[in-house]
């Protein structure tokens, strides 16, 4: 099957590896080309290419870490099979490492009458070594490799067995000529499988362990303990870390440069590009890296371990009824605590049509950046009943992103089926290099990624904030800002939802809140309380010092509240509501804000309709990035137009109820008009998108 080739390699060539999900090939992958490796986009398509360099006999040679898929045939496999199929089948590859899980070699090895039809010259991999002893099977490796014709080697990418007699097969393979490979059937694959693989235990320690982890009463409260400690770990032990990036970078980028460009008397607009929009857009990266980085580290666990498609598993029939997998109720839970790593954490779903639905409806799970706008409005207006203002908010977002994704089923997706298989991984213990080497991918993905989608939209958004309508800059929260004016001329726009025209400065709010929805607290404050500019106000060298001082002081300051967020993960605190003096302390608001907002809303009614609109009308430009990123700009454009036009019908038709005695013949026929156009925009768009899908959405081409 294989003869010599006299005449060695000179030029480097593509490997590529291949096999089952959850068959260790990716931690394989990073064993053999350790940090030498680049992340981007297959072309065309969302799916993420990852490649790097391996060492073989003092060459370096590209590996390319293929989707993870079940058949090259396309069928269930989506976009992930049909990456693969079209790679493989260009000849790109000069060699492919098709990676077997030990513990499931009897269903894994199928895939290998496929590749066998393929001409390339092929090694397989049985990996996972380790775990199988454990799990009691036994491996006749030498028997595999007698029967397919191909060179068979045994490693464990957890502790680096055979990893270096696979890069001397490997090497070998390079240097020969594959010859056309004897036909193996399916039939004769699955007669080997039991001969290779001999279970010697009547049952396996996973076997044990899924007794009690499936068990049909403790499964579910087992999956939902397991999921509180995965929010609870990534939203609040990430937030600790929060405040020191955003002091220490406020600090000495944001404050530090605005101190130099003044001091050379630099241009307005030069200080508004660089201090309010580079610096204030890489600001809002880096704060987000500890909270997505600890779901991240929590995610890598949980599937190391093998758990991760247990969870699936368990949650899955729920799950089912809207479309998703049980895979999806995992970023959905997390898009409580913030919507970033919520889209982040959706490309572990295979299915296209489950990926692109749960990036679409977790931005209307309510962040707990949300969370401070509620709180702040409802002090003013509804004091004795925010808790319960805000718990109908929280059930609302649900609400609104169960519709959606039942919508989206009934007329985007209505052709897709499902698959009820689930792959289970054998148990094993996590190992830390690899967990960390997995989440620092992933992590840096983001920074390096989706964070200049971010730093170009904060820096749009601080030029329209900071320039004046006289021309002037450094105009930032104030009424002379462009942004301001337009919150004003458009402001009679919201009307019909309970804003008047005085009350631009909760329009303006809004747009300052696709930086973060907490700047709108800030916005509110200052609009409707602006503050007094005095002499004394110069611009003074920051204390660098200090403010790094400050910022590790905030994390010891944030890590004595940690042991409160056991019982309160979504840090609901609605104990200073009903006082307006210890709820301006404590979010560093003034008290004349209150007396404005409640001079300024016609009812308390209409300040709840404010906050459903806040909940549901766009994410934050963190978010829209990885949006942009994970999905494409079609996807993301259809997502953000869903958003505004079901929150501007949701938020207008509660405040025109309550209108409805008063103005019967308007609110009527407001709801009546207002639900024709939702229902003919949302078919206009779906006949749109519904094109991009039938071409496996070719919406991103990212270099590689």
């Amino acid at each position: 099957m294989i003869e010599s080739d006299k005449h060695e390699r000179k030029t480097p060539a593509e490997i590529a590896i291949i096999g089952n999900p959850n068959c260790g090939k990716t931690s394989l992958f990073n064993k053999l080309t350790g940090t030498r490796q680049r992340t981007g986009n297959w072309p065309g398509v969302t799916v993420e290419r990852k490649d790097g360099k391996v060492r073989l006999a003092d060459q370096h040679h590209c590996l390319v870490d293929l989707p993870g898929i079940y058949t090259l045939t396309g069928k269930g496999g989506g976009i992930d099979a049909k990456v693969a199929q079209e790679y493989l089948t260009s000849q790109q590859a000069s060699l492919v490492i098709f990676v077997l899980d030990a513990t499931q070699l009897a269903r894994q090895i199928m895939l290998l009458a496929e590749l066998n039809t393929l001409n390339i010259p092929l090694v397989i991999a049985v990996n996972m070594l380790d775990t199988a002893e454990k799990e009691g099977i036994e491996l006749d490796l030498p028997l595999l490799s007698e029967a397919t014709g191909y060179p068979v080697v045994g490693v464990s990418a957890s502790t680096g067995l055979g990893i270096e007699q696979l890069k001397q097969t490997a090497a070998e393979q390079l240097q020969s000529k594959q010859q056309t490979p004897e036909p193996i059937t399916m039939q004769a694959l699955r007669d080997l499988a039991p001969k290779v693989a001999v279970y010697t235990k009547e049952t396996t320690r996973t076997e044990q362990i899924d007794r009690w982890l499936l068990h049909t009463w403790l499964a579910v409260p087992i999956f939902l303990l397991v999921m509180y400690a995965l929010f609870s770990i990534s939203v609040n032990v990430g937030s600790i870390f929060i405040d020191f990036f955003d002091i220490w970078l406020g600090s000495w980028l944001i404050d530090g440069s605005r101190w130099a460009l003044t001091s050379i008397n630099a241009p307005g607009w030069l200080t508004a590009i660089i201090s309010e929009g580079v610096f204030a857009g890489i600001q809002l990266v880096c704060t987000f890296i500890p909270v997505i980085g600890c779901l991240y580290l929590c995610m890598s666990i949980l599937e190391d371990s093998g758990y991760l498609s247990r969870a699936a598993f368990v949650i899955d029939s729920v799950m089912s009824k809207i479309g998703l997998p049980g895979q999806a109720f995992i970023p959905l839970i997390v898009g409580f605590g913030c919507n970033v790593p919520s889209v982040m954490a959706s490309r572990a779903l295979d299915r296209p049509s489950a990926r692109l639905t749960t990036i679409f409806i977790a931005p209307f799970m309510s962040c707990g950046a949300r969370l401070s706008v509620y709180v702040f409005v409802g002090t003013a207006l509804f004091p004795n009943q925010a808790q319960n203002a805000i718990f109908l908010l929280y059930v609302l977002g649900i609400a609104v992103a169960v519709f959606s994704a039942w919508l989206l089923r009934k007329s985007l997706f209505l052709g897709e089926t499902q698959s009820n298989l689930t792959e289970m991984p054998a148990y094993h213990r996590p190992l830390m290099r690899n967990v960390l080497t997995q989440s620092w991918q992933r992590l840096n993905s983001f920074i390096f990624r989706a964070g200049k989608r971010i730093v170009a939209v904060v820096l749009v958004l601080a030029l329209f904030q900071s320039w004046g309508m006289d021309g002037t800059w450094g105009n930032q929260n104030s009424e002379k800002s462009v942004l301001s004016y337009t919150g004003k001329v458009i402001t009679p726009v919201f009307e019909p939802m309970g804003i008047g025209e005085d009350n631009w400065p909760a329009t303006v709010g809004l747009f300052t809140g696709l930086f973060a929805k907490e700047v709108v607290v800030g916005t509110l404050d200052t609009l409707y309380s602006p503050p007094q500019i005095t002499e004394n106000d110069s611009n003074e060298k920051p204390d660098f010092a200090a403010g790094f001082m400050e910022a590790l002081g905030s994390i010891a300051e944030n890590a004595k509240g940690l042991s409160d967020v056991v019982f309160n993960p979504l840090g609901i605190d609605t104990s200073n509501v009903g006082n307006q003096d210890a709820a301006a302390e404590e979010q560093g608001v003034q008290q004349s804000s209150y007396d404005s907002m409640i001079a300024l809303f016609p009812s308390a009614w209409a300040a709840f309709c404010y906050l459903a609109f806040i909940l549901l009308y766009a994410p934050c430009v963190a978010t829209i990035g990885v949006m942009q990123k994970e999905a494409g700009h079609g996807w993301l454009q259809f997502s953000i137009i869903w958003s505004l036009l079901l929150s501007y019908w949701l938020a207008s038709n509660l405040w025109q109820v309550s209108q409805l005695m008063i103005t019967p013949l308007f609110s009527g026929s407001w709801f009546v008009g207002s639900t024709l156009v939702l229902i003919a925009s949302y078919k206009l768009i779906v006949r749109r998108v519904r094109r991009q899908y039938a071409n496996e959405i070719p919406i991103v081409n990212l270099p590689i």
